[in-house]
């Protein structure tokens, strides 16, 4: 079960920016409903590099981070992330019928909650921009089970728009490897959203209903 003792939020944040600022102040105001420990990691400023690249050492840093740290979870989540309102007890209804060796579940891809449509009214229901006739679920209908890679990478299920996921930090390591290495696989030039489809396992796993959050962008980008 993920609570205020045994879970943090790790994000990045763009200091003396506007958007970054309004972004910043929904994610403490929400997440402090939670009681819930955050960690406001300070974004890339390297003109060298280009945004996938930023994006790439945003994720790795956090991860990196959680794993000095002495939390068992840590939610990683763009700094756009709005969770839903009663996000700790939905997520853990889905945890508590995770396999036990559960790595990784991705809480509210755009493609699920709808993005691209943006109607508010369905937060936390399945609105999905593609049809997901035959994508296999848990029973409960909670969650996507068998997330096979080649599939979604096929049908552009790209795991962004916010990206946000929870990882048990006993697979953090088999996470992070597979995250650099697929990365580095791909010559470095892929977005984060597809990394993070592209390294999907068995013990990795994706929100159905309800989805936990949604992608607040506060008016604008922070690029």
């Amino acid at each position: 079960m993920l609570h205020d003792e045994n879970t943090i939020v790790i994000t990045t944040t763009i200091p003396n920016n506007e958007i970054s600022e309004k972004r910043r102040n929904n994610l403490v105001n929400n997440f402090s409903k939670f009681n819930m420990s955050i960690l406001l990691n300070n974004g890339i400023v390297n003109k060298n590099f280009q945004n996938n690249e930023i994006m790439f050492e945003i994720i790795k840093n956090a991860l990196n981070i959680f794993k000095k740290t002495i939390f068992n979870y840590a939610i990683i989540c763009d700094d756009d992330f709005n969770p839903i309102d009663n996000f700790v007890e939905e997520i853990n209804k889905t945890i508590d019928i995770l396999p036990d060796n559960w790595r990784c579940l991705h809480l509210c891809p755009g493609y699920l909650w709808g993005r691209q449509f943006r109607d508010y009214s369905k937060i936390g229901m399945l609105n999905p921009e593609y049809n997901m006739d035959g994508i296999p679920y848990h029973e409960s209908g909670r969650f996507y089970v068998n997330c096979d890679k080649n599939t979604y990478s096929k049908k552009k299920f790209w795991l962004g728009g916010p990206i946000s996921f929870v990882i048990n930090k006993k697979c953090v390591d088999s996470f992070l490897n597979d995250y650099i290495n697929n990365y580095n696989n791909t010559n470095k030039n892929i977005n984060n959203d597809v990394n993070l489809t592209q390294i999907l396992n068995e013990n990795d796993f994706i929100c159905r209903e309800p989805l936990l959050g949604f992608e607040n962008e506060q008016g604008g980008t922070t690029f």
